[in-house]
């Protein structure tokens, strides 16, 4: 199925089976969980959160965390509103209290995710590989796209990956060749 807060395509496994997961936690202690994640508090506090659930493990933790900063990060980049991220919530089998709540997040903090990139401003950094790959498991009619980008201030390098559907990565490679003939016919 294609969702709005993924990029049109599919959910990826691994936050598929961590939404059911969580889907299993009572409403409170997901909304506290959601709190403490948004507020970007330490991890430890999780810990405590859910100390009497099936959660309680640090590696289970961590993956509620994860998935949790994944979906709002994915629903304000790709731009989708939170009835449509409750809706493909829903379709996913989360519980309605937690997409509910997730969506409220969402659109509560969408302004001030806007601000912080329209004050950051975007910045390309150079591109010093590329690597692709087959998708993960469990992915349909997609590439594991590998980004190497060396930061133009700090000198780090970073990898970045992600998925792209196969019809993407075409029009992206037809794009890039049509910008790359542009850039040669300019004089320095």
């Amino acid at each position: 199925m294609k969702f709005k807060f993924c990029s049109d395509g599919d959910c990826p496994l691994w936050a598929l089976a961590a939404l059911h997961v969580l889907g299993s936690l009572p409403a409170q202690i997901f909304r506290n969980l959601l709190q403490h994640v948004v507020e970007e508090q330490p991890d430890d506090g999780i810990m405590d959160i859910l100390k009497d659930t099936s959660l309680s493990s640090r590696e289970e933790c961590a993956r509620a965390a994860a998935v949790i900063r994944w979906v709002l990060q994915q629903t304000w980049r790709c731009a989708c509103g939170g009835a449509q991220l409750t809706r493909d919530l829903l379709v996913l089998g989360v519980p309605r209290a937690h997409a509910t709540a997730l969506a409220d997040i969402a659109d509560a903090m969408r302004q001030s995710h806007v601000a912080q990139v329209q004050t950051s401003g975007f910045m390309l950094n150079k591109v010093t590989d590329v690597a692709v790959s087959p998708s993960p498991e469990g992915t349909v009619d997609t590439f594991k796209l590998a980004l190497t980008i060396d930061d133009v201030f700090t000198g780090e390098q970073r990898r970045n990956e992600l998925l792209i559907e196969k019809l993407q990565a075409k029009m992206l490679l037809e794009e890039l060749k049509k910008i790359h003939r542009n850039m040669e016919s300019v004089e320095p």
